[in-house]
């Protein structure tokens, strides 16, 4: 894999992508720790299938 040919645009949609993903992840981690599992256990999820998504999208059209 040749990361160095892969464009600075597309590297920081990257970075303010998984910047938003890690937000969505921690406020689902601290509703586990205040006992409102539900939406705690939804918000990780999300996170989890956005950042595969992206990967998915950078490993299929750019690498």
């Amino acid at each position: 894999m040749d990361f160095a040919s892969l464009p600075w645009n597309l590297f920081w949609v990257g970075v303010a992508y998984f910047l938003i993903t890690g937000a969505f992840f921690c406020i689902g981690f601290m509703r586990l720790v205040s006992q409102r599992v539900k939406s705690g256990i939804v918000c990780m999820v999300i996170a989890v299938i956005s950042g595969g998504f992206f990967l998915h999208y950078l490993f299929t059209h750019h690498i």
